[in-house]
């Protein structure tokens, strides 16, 4: 076989293997980087707010979500629409939770809409701000177009924050789930030869490219 042959044919099986990858594990592979940024961003939510609240802005909250769990979800829902038109420090996780419960009744264009103001909420922190995008960003994968989350994502990775690999990551992510298996191998190897890739992310992206 001739070496630009054997050199296409052996890109080919690469992309067969990407797309066997992404159709057997793609939802666990969400499933983790959901958990990673999470854990990130919901140690700073706590910084956050701890920072940031007082005692009976805490009770509001936790009566709203303690309604919801009680099954008066509409009651609390409503209060948690209050919290997030308001001025006050839970303006923010209001906003997060009412995305969650949105995603939960599988009203996803409403679910990314909450972590859109959320976004472009001057109160909250950068990086709460761009945690807000990356959870969009996920929910666009399965209920998006590249376009949106790239358009969601791009202005991360090309500012070297603390989230530019993670929004990379889901950018290469909906590029597999819309069969752009040449884009994403692109991505992923960007991921795994640069030295400032957080570990994790960077044998993630090895997986995608053996």
């Amino acid at each position: 076989m001739s070496e630009p042959l054997e050199a296409e044919v052996n890109e080919e099986i690469r992309n067969q293997q990407l797309k066997s990858i992404w159709n057997r594990f793609g939802l666990y592979i969400i499933a983790v980087a959901l958990f990673i940024i999470f854990a990130v961003g919901g140690y700073e939510v706590n910084n956050y707010w701890n920072s940031k609240v007082s005692e009976n802005e805490s009770n509001l909250f936790d009566s709203a979500i303690l309604m919801i769990e009680e099954g008066n979800e509409e009651a609390g829902y409503n209060k948690l629409i209050e919290l997030s038109e308001g001025k006050t420090g839970y303006k923010g996780l209001a906003l997060f939770r009412l995305s969650s419960e949105s995603y939960n009744k599988d009203n996803f264009i409403q679910a990314i809409e909450f972590l859109k103001r959320a976004s472009e909420d001057s109160s909250l922190t950068k990086k709460l701000r761009e945690f807000a995008k990356l959870k969009a960003g996920l929910i666009l994968v399965d209920h998006g177009t590249v376009d949106d989350v790239k358009n969601l994502l791009n202005d991360i990775t090309v500012k070297n924050g603390p989230f530019a690999f993670h929004a990379k990551e889901i950018i290469a992510l909906s590029l597999l789930n819309n069969n752009m298996d040449l884009e994403a191998k692109l991505i992923f190897e960007d991921i795994a030869s640069d030295v400032a890739a957080p570990p994790v992310l960077a044998r993630r992206a090895e997986i995608f490219l053996k």
